[in-house]
């Protein structure tokens, strides 16, 4: 049993180590997603969360390079994908890998909890073995399991428990309480981690341009009513000092030239109203209120909505009064002529309009036409003259990724307009530094950034962790764990 020194300013104490919380990193500190934290009390711990980085420049699967669903846990441990945590997963998936202890030999009571299912949070938690509990809200379980259906799920085949806002939940000595917050997908919540040494607030991604601001607001004051000893939070677009000179400001106003979620809309019908000829887009679908908002400017522009079978089958269970209809591609007409039609697409095609190219080139100016970056090959068979490709935060999303020089060499050479009308559903850094100054915790851990130093809390401190370090938090305090040669850990 190891014992330990900490010291503040004016005491010490000596302590064992196994009756601290502890809080250990071992995703998303300077990358896009990834995030993997784990907060341990005794036999108690809770994992939060499990996706993979978000850098398709360096991703080993490129759509060319083919994923062993057989192998998965053992294939993304040897190429660096998920980290080496003891009692995660299950032995049958890791094949005898010596270096990491299964589930079913640990004797912690162990739980993993999800902020929001993109894929940079969820992309992993289909390899943690099948007797760990993994929580979503209810808002995240019903979409995740339509995106199952439609095939967008995650590798690994599992069950997840149900967790809503404002519900506390117990794993062992740690207790969890989700609370909704604003971000551009559905059910995304931030997590209060209370153990008997502290509590953890870790926000997951936010935003206050979106349609609910309220929430992300409500959130602040939520978390300060239950407080916090240690806050963790998001810094996606912190840019680095030398791309972005101007020091944060501390504001909550919207920037005349950010466009708000709810702004997009009429965004989009401006394109549309001075294009004669037909409107494509590419949205991610899993954003709900994009998906609303595209209907809402196919309405006002008196075009109608055509949705791929994916995103209507999303469309019709999350806005089901909405009228829409369904491309019907070339793939698609060869799975209905030979048999091979999944029962959701085909109950699907039976409910709605359904339009290939040919009728929609009869009047293109009468159509607005989703075009996912998969299903770029179908505008050959699309009049596109004199029309709009609109890109709205649809993948490829950046010039980061390789296929955005791609999507714009095909869109130059089939000869239609790119233009952009998209908004993150990331908080703007000055919007950050606001969040954060409202938070005004002792401890800060900014993460989920390429450039986390540039959040600086004005009174507490911020702290930058490292992989492989243990963090404690006793009485309320932050400390490292250090072991030296002797077996003495110091903390400081």
């Amino acid at each position: 049993m190891y014992r330990f020194l900490f010291s503040n300013e004016e005491e010490v104490f000596w302590v064992t180590t196994f009756e601290q919380t502890k809080i250990r990193f071992w995703g998303g500190l300077r990358t896009i997603g990834g995030t993997i934290v784990t907060v341990e009390y005794k036999d108690s711990r809770v994992v939060f969360d499990f996706g993979l980085k978000y850098d398709p420049a360096t991703n080993f699967f490129d759509g060319k390079l083919k994923l062993r669903t057989t192998s998965i846990v053992q294939d993304y441990l040897r190429l660096g994908m998920i980290p080496k945590i003891d009692g995660l997963y299950s032995d049958k998936d890791l094949a005898g890998n010596e270096e990491v202890i299964p589930a079913e030999l640990d004797k912690r009571q162990t739980a993993v909890i999800i902020s929001h299912i993109h894929l940079d949070h969820i992309g992993a938690m289909g390899t943690i073995a099948p007797e760990i509990p993994v929580y979503l809200t209810s808002d995240s379980l019903k979409l995740y399991r339509s995106l199952d259906t439609i095939g967008e799920g995650v590798p690994g085949n599992r069950e997840y428990q149900l967790c809503d806002y404002e519900q506390s939940f117990r794993i062992g000595e740690i207790t969890v309480t989700p609370i909704q917050v604003d971000h551009d997908v559905l059910g995304a919540c931030a997590f209060h981690i209370e153990t008997p040494e502290g509590s953890i607030f870790y926000t997951g991604d936010l935003r206050l341009h979106g349609n609910y601001p309220e929430r992300t607001e409500q959130m602040i004051q939520k978390a300060k009513e239950r407080g916090f000893d240690v806050l963790i939070m998001e810094g996606t677009t912190l840019r680095s000092v030398e791309e972005h000179r101007e020091p944060l400001v501390s504001t909550n106003k919207l920037p005349e030239n950010l466009l708000t979620e709810a702004q997009l809309p009429r965004k989009v019908e401006e394109v549309l109203e001075e294009t004669n000829g037909i409107g494509c887009f590419n949205i991610y679908n899993r954003n709900i209120d994009r998906i609303e908002g595209i209907l809402t400017a196919g309405k006002n522009t008196k075009r109608t909505v055509v949705f791929e079978p994916e995103t209507a089958y999303l469309a019709s269970l999350f806005i089901p009064d909405s009228e829409f209809a369904i491309y019907l591609s070339s793939e698609t007409i060869a799975e209905v002529k030979n048999g091979s039609i999944l029962e959701w697409k085909k109950s699907l095609l039976e409910r709605y309009e359904i339009l290939d190219a040919k009728k929609i080139n009869e009047h293109p100016s009468h159509y607005f036409v989703q075009n996912s970056y998969e299903n770029t090959m179908e505008m050959f068979d699309l009049n596109v003259a004199n029309g709009v490709y609109i890109h709205s935060n649809g993948v490829p999303l950046g010039d980061f990724d390789p296929s955005y020089q791609n999507l714009q060499n095909f869109l130059e050479r089939i000869g239609i307009e790119h233009v952009l009308v998209g908004t993150s559903g990331h908080a703007i850094p000055n919007h950050l530094q606001y969040i954060l100054d409202e938070f005004d915790p002792d401890f800060f851990i900014p993460l989920h950034s390429f450039h986390p130093e540039r959040l600086i809390p004005r009174r507490g401190r911020q702290v930058l962790p490292e992989y492989g370090v243990t963090y404690l938090l006793i009485n309320n305090e932050l400390t490292k764990m250090i072991e030296k040669d002797n077996g003495v850990v110091i903390g400081g």
